[in-house]
């Protein structure tokens, strides 16, 4: 059986993410420790896949790192990278790239001072990172399939492929969220030896903020050549979300905020609907066996699937006990949101308590 692993984007909520992750890894640790005594989930999922902060969590655990080092990088990284410029400097964005870009170089570098490229072998499973090319006005989904259109290597000449683009770069183009990080400029090569570049942003600017129709696509279509048979006893795809913010105004509010909030508030609702529409999707494509009810008149989508896979989501609304609660213990003052640190904590106390609520054995053939 192909098993995929997709991560949905969500900023620093990814820690909410990890917790679900470190209990998939634990049960499968117990499972498999006598034959494998140094499982990883890179073990179990030979397909990772993610955007934003679920690219980066998806590229640390498709090279062999464990949830335990993935949270202890992650809770390293956080602050670094949410670290806010001078308001003098933040009219383009909040964030500078600079000390996010020596982290990523830092994390995935093939050999001293040599970075990791999207080709490397020290990748344990196929990885596919999603982001939105602003040049051509296109999604990317990225992967690092030999068999992929672009991935191709020419024996008689040495043309650059999509392989050889260092993965820091990668990462950081699926994490160039608009107004939070600046967008990531990469050199590409066409098959032809043309040399092109092209600027990125975040993939959640895209249909794709939760991945999981795109991962599946890809596994599947003739066109990307990964060829995986489809069937809910050949196909297994587990979808791990960041859990949701309530975006919810009074009657009449919105007619009341300025253009710039009004137009975050839109992009916010947008990403949500997103994140809601692909989960549908899979529950109509796949048999669903782990689901949180999508509304009151679909509910959980558990029966008429079509069965081209074995479906399974975890995801979390939060509530507004939870809300004050973080507020209460944390002093944070937007809990939850995309850049809010002072959550992380929270965060990983109501993830944990979640997955261990939730996941379970039997969800994982």
């Amino acid at each position: 059986m192909n098993r995929l692993l997709s991560l949905d984007g969500g900023g620093i909520r990814g820690i909410f993410s990890v917790a679900i992750l470190e209990r998939i890894e634990n049960i499968l640790r117990e499972r498999y420790q006598k034959e494998n005594p140094g499982f990883v989930l890179a073990d179990y999922f030979n397909f990772i896949g993610g955007n934003s902060t679920g690219g980066i969590i998806a590229a640390m655990l498709s090279k062999g790192m464990s949830v335990r080092e993935v949270r202890e990088s992650y809770e390293q990284l956080g602050p670094i990278v949410f670290r806010r410029k001078p308001f003098w400097q933040s009219w383009r964005s909040f964030y500078g790239s600079e000390a996010f870009t020596r982290l990523l170089k830092e994390n995935f570098e093939e050999s001293a001072g040599e970075p990791m490229t999207l080709g490397s072998k020290k990748l344990k499973t196929c990885l596919m990172l999603v982001m939105r090319n602003g040049t051509t006005g296109s999604t990317w989904p990225i992967t690092n399939h030999p068999e992929a259109r672009y991935n191709k290597r020419n024996p008689n000449d040495e043309i650059p492929t999509n392989l050889d683009i260092p993965l820091w770069q990668l990462i950081r183009a699926s994490a160039a969220a608009p107004a939070f990080f600046p967008t990531e400029l990469v050199k590409l090569h066409s098959p032809d030896g043309t040399e092109q570049q092209f600027e990125f942003i975040d993939g959640a600017v895209s249909p794709y903020n939760n991945p999981s129709v795109a991962m599946y696509l890809a596994a599947t279509l003739p066109a990307y050549n990964m060829n995986m048979p489809t069937g809910t006893d050949k196909l297994f795809l587990c979808s791990v979300g960041t859990g949701r913010v309530s975006i919810t105004y009074a009657p009449g509010e919105l007619g009341h905020v300025n253009v710039l909030g009004g137009g975050l508030r839109a992009l916010k609702g947008l990403m949500d609907s997103v994140l809601v529409e692909q989960d549908k999707l899979c529950r109509v494509l796949g048999k669903t066996i782990c689901g949180a009810s999508i509304d009151g008149e679909l509910d959980a989508l558990t029966e008429g699937g079509l069965e081209k896979f074995l479906y399974c989501r975890y995801q979390h609304q939060f509530t507004d006990e939870e809300e004050e609660d973080c507020r209460r213990e944390t002093g944070s003052t937007h809990p939850f949101e995309l850049s809010d640190i002072a959550s992380v904590p929270k965060l990983l106390e109501l993830g944990r308590i979640y997955a261990e609520e939730t996941v379970k054995p039997e969800h994982l053939p």
